[in-house]
């Protein structure tokens, strides 16, 4: 820029403010007029959303007053109201998109008509003083300074830059605040929406079975009772800020209710209050009632406790008689007493050149390294742990001899 001529530094100051008064604040003006036609398709978008989420609550509330479709039912109008909390979320955002976007734009662009304006005015009545003064110099014969002049063309050439510079600042701005509140609501409303949406899956996917369709005809009394309490609770609410007291509501592991997770729960961040899980797994209840259809429990796999969604989790039929941990050492303890528990082989008919006596004293003995190269004698029992299937057989032993005079003498 410092190499500029003074006649192109005046070219680009002026080419600035021609862009800004015939091109940046046109383009502006039409961009409210597209954010209006935005927002106001969206009213008519959430209207009709109203109308249709209406008379989907409706079938539900239909559904939910019948005996084979009550759960479903409940499903429905859940649906619903989660989409107008949604949409009324959605409202809030436009209405912020109208008043501190569209509003702004529109109230600087009429500003700006008269700054820009003026400001050309200003420099272009400067210029021509300045270069009045410089040829009444030149025609007096006096030497020209032309630097006094140059210093004022840069200068108000970087002004007209720093203000066109402003203006696209002023759109980026606008517009990072707009995203910024698009992405508060996915955050704040994607994980629960997306969590909720599963349980609804999940229950939805569980009249299927028929025992489902057998428990709803055998008990409609029992099953209207629940209902109305999932009515009420199930839609969940704030998660309770404490884990409850050992004293009030939550039950001695011994005598806890068990229940198995019908669908998978993995809460976003590290939020030490709530219990991840997967499908399957066994969760040992610590709270009997959901609270804001929260319930607090213990997972047999990890031994974490945390809240959890209701919806989550089936109840179990046949509580395990025994817990699941330590499996790999109980294997190993197992086989050991299955070991010692097993009968011994009767022993291999001894060689004729045997005593009487000897035949009485002997024992069944481990077979050496040797032995073990030798066929099975007919009429032995089966191996006590098959080929692949003995928990140490990938321990390397070192090989013993052994002084035991009650084995067998084979006279060769």
């Amino acid at each position: 820029m410092s190499g500029m001529n003074s006649d192109q530094l005046h070219r680009s100051t002026l080419g600035i403010y021609s862009s800004l008064m015939n091109e940046f604040n046109p383009s502006l003006q039409k961009l409210v007029s597209l954010g209006n036609r935005y927002v106001q398709a969206f009213q008519a978008l959430a209207m009709t959303s109203e109308a249709y989420f209406s008379a989907l609550s409706e079938i539900g509330e239909r559904a939910f007053h019948t005996i084979s479709s009550r759960s479903l039912g409940d499903v429905l109008i859940e649906i619903s109201e989660s989409q107008r909390r949604l949409t009324g979320e959605l409202d809030g955002v436009f209405r912020r998109f109208s008043i501190e976007v569209l509003q702004q734009m529109d109230n600087n662009i009429r500003l700006d008509r008269d700054y820009i304006s003026g400001s050309r005015k200003h420099y272009e009545m400067e210029v021509h003083n300045q270069a009045a003064a410089l040829e009444g110099q030149l025609r007096r014969g006096a030497n020209q300074d032309c630097s006094e002049y140059l210093q004022f063309l840069r200068e108000s050439n970087a002004e007209a830059l720093k203000e066109e510079e402003r203006r696209y600042r002023f759109l980026s701005e606008k517009h990072c605040a707009l995203i910024q509140s698009i992405a508060h609501l996915m955050n704040k409303t994607g994980g629960p929406l997306q969590q909720r949406a599963d349980a609804w899956t999940v229950e939805t996917d569980a009249t299927r079975a028929p025992e489902v369709r057998r428990s709803l005809n055998n008990s409609v009394g029992m099953r209207e009772e629940e209902t109305g309490k999932s009515r009420e609770e199930l839609p969940l609410g704030n998660i309770p800020s404490r884990a409850p007291s050992p004293q009030g509501s939550i039950s001695r592991s011994s005598g806890g209710q068990y229940v198995r997770a019908r669908a998978a729960h993995q809460p976003g961040g590290s939020s030490p209050t709530l219990l991840p899980f997967t499908r399957g797994e066994r969760i040992t209840l610590l709270v009997q009632q959901p609270k804001n259809g929260w319930l607090f429990g213990r997972a047999d796999s990890s031994s974490r406790q945390g809240w959890f969604p209701a919806t989550y989790v089936e109840a179990m039929d046949d509580p395990p008689m025994t817990t699941c941990s330590g499996s790999s050492s109980l294997r190993s303890s197992s086989s050991m007493s299955n070991l010692l528990d097993q009968p011994a082989a009767p022993p291999p008919p001894p060689p004729p050149s045997l005593s009487s006596n000897k035949q009485t004293e002997m024992q069944p003995i481990p077979p050496s390294h040797s032995e073990n190269k030798r066929s099975k004698p007919p009429g032995s029992q089966p191996e006590l742990f098959p080929k692949g299937t003995n928990p140490f057989a990938t321990v390397k032993l070192r090989p013993t001899s052994t002084d035991d005079r009650s084995a067998p003498r084979v006279h060769r």
